[in-house]
This record gives structure tokens, C-alpha cells and sequence, in this order.
């Protein structure tokens, strides 16, 4: 075990010593919550990758391992700081153990597509950038859409939803267990399940997403369309106050012609 991941481990057992006595003290109080969700964030998880995380913990070196051999580019992503608000929904490797031989028949496309089931990008809005992922946050919103990495990577927008019901928080019917850790980089939530497989929006889900996306969520393109927009409006604008003009100048001018003045030839 190299030093880094000792301190890490270390850092993670203290932060959680603190936070499981601040959960009992709470739980002491009548909540009425059938399960009690806790964040493990040391100094709030500054200098934290999600990978130092992971192999902290003790209990996902199976999902390590197996992005490391058909994921390597997303591997590199969660060791990235940098690249924060990820959020990676995490599987145990009681939970691989438990699926048996179900990923030795898939292809390593498929097998990469069921680890990106499990990796979601940065949550935005046209605000900028919502917090990171948290039991909190997914308990107030009762129902949570998530983009995952494979619905970006092929373009096939497949997202995961997560729900609060009965005291309990799961996604796609996985439970999610009761601890959570910050990091520099996002957040990880723990799975007891794995998520094989991820429904398919229909064309209309589809098309809405991405042009939500494109129209509020990307800055780039919402200004590239805006500018495109408000000139196409406005040139049209333009020819139908243009042909107005010159039909009134038209009509003007036929009734300066016209002779206005009445025939006496017959009286």
C-alpha cells in the first residue's frame, strides 16, 4: 500500500469517526428516517481525486480494476481534479461478486458502457454549476435524472434516475448505501448492486434533452443560436416592414395617377 493511499485511508477513518458520532447524535433525536445517510468530506475533500477515494475505502478495487482495463481514458478522468462535480455511483466488489459471470459474456464495448452507467458528468444549470452530488440533495429532490458517461459518449443521452422513497435512496432500484465522500473532484456514493443495463429515451425524450442542453446548458452554442436567432428575427422583421413600405408607396403612387376628376361629357 504506497504512503498516499495510507494518509488518504487515515484522513477517511478520522472523518468518519467524527461523522458517524454526529449521525448517531442525530439519530438519538426521533428523525423518523427509515435510514440514516452520512457524508465522509476531510477538509472538504480539498486534494482528493475520486480514484484515492475508491481505493481508500477498501471495497471497490473490482470497479478500479475493470476501468482500468476497458475504461482507461474515464480511469484518468476521476484521478483528474481538475475535472470536478463528477459524480460516480460506485458498486462494491461484493456487488461484482454477486453478478457471477454476467460481465465475462459481455464485449469490452458493452462491459465499458455498463461502467459508464455508473459515471455522471457535472450537473449544470444556466446559472452555472450545481453542488456536488449528495444523500442531502438527492433526498430533496425525491427523483433525480442523471446524464451518465455512456449516454454521452454515444450520443445515446441514456440517463440513470434516482429516488427517495420509504426512507430509503436507490438508483435504477440499486440501493444506495448510508455513506457518501467528497472529494476535490466530486462526489462518490456507494452501490450494493450494479447497474447492467439503462433504459433508452424515446426519440421525443431525446430530442427535448439535447435541445435543453444545447440551449441552456451549453454557453458556447446558446450564444452562437441566440446571435443566429434574434438575426434571422430580425431580418424577417425587416422584409415584412420593407413590402408594407413599398405597398403603401405603390398605392400612393397609382392614386396620384388616377384622374380623379368626374366625367361631364354626358351632362
Amino acid at each position: 500500500m504506497s504512503r498516499r493511499r495510507i494518509a488518504v485511508r487515515s484522513l477517511l477513518v478520522a472523518a468518519m469517526t467524527v461523522t458517524v458520532s454526529a449521525v448517531a447524535g442525530a439519530a438519538s433525536g426521533e428523525t423518523g428516517s427509515a435510514h440514516e445517510y452520512r457524508v465522509v468530506c476531510p477538509h472538504g475533500g480539498a486534494g482528493l481525486d475520486i480514484v484515492d477515494v475508491l481505493e481508500a475505502t477498501g471495497e471497490h478495487g473490482t470497479f478500479l480494476d475493470l476501468m482500468h482495463r476497458f475504461d482507461p481514458e474515464g480511469l484518468a478522468i476521476l484521478s483528474d481534479v481538475e475535472l470536478a462535480d463528477k459524480t460516480v455511483w460506485a458498486p462494491t466488489d461484493a456487488a461484482f461478486l454477486a453478478l457471477g459471470d454476467a460481465l465475462s459474456s459481455l464485449s469490452d464495448e458493452q462491459v465499458r458502457a455498463v461502467l459508464g452507467y455508473h459515471i455522471s458528468p457535472p450537473r449544470r444549470s444556466p446559472g452555472g454549476a450545481y453542488p456536488i452530488v449528495t444523500p442531502q440533495l438527492l433526498i430533496d429532490a425525491g427523483q433525480m435524472d442523471h446524464r451518465t458517461r455512456t449516454g454521452v459518449l454515444t450520443g445515446s443521452d441514456q440517463r440513470t434516475r434516482t429516488t427517495f422513497e420509504g426512507g430509503a435512496l436507490r438508483i435504477e432500484g440499486i440501493a444506495i448505501a448510508s455513506t457518501a465522500w467528497c472529494t476535490q473532484a466530486g462526489s462518490v456514493l456507494s452501490l450494493d448492486g450494479v447497474i447492467t443495463d439503462v433504459a433508452m429515451p424515446s426519440r421525443l425524450e431525446w430530442r427535448w434533452n439535447r435541445l435543453v442542453r444545447l440551449l441552456l446548458y451549453d454557453d458556447i452554442r446558446f450564444v452562437i443560436y441566440a446571435t443566429v436567432g434574434a438575426v434571422s428575427i430580425g431580418m424577417l422583421v425587416s422584409r415584412v416592414v420593407t413590402r408594407r413600405s413599398r405597398r403603401r408607396q405603390q398605392g400612393a403612387a397609382h392614386g396620384a395617377h388616377s384622374d380623379p376628376t368626374p366625367d361631364r361629357s354626358s351632362s
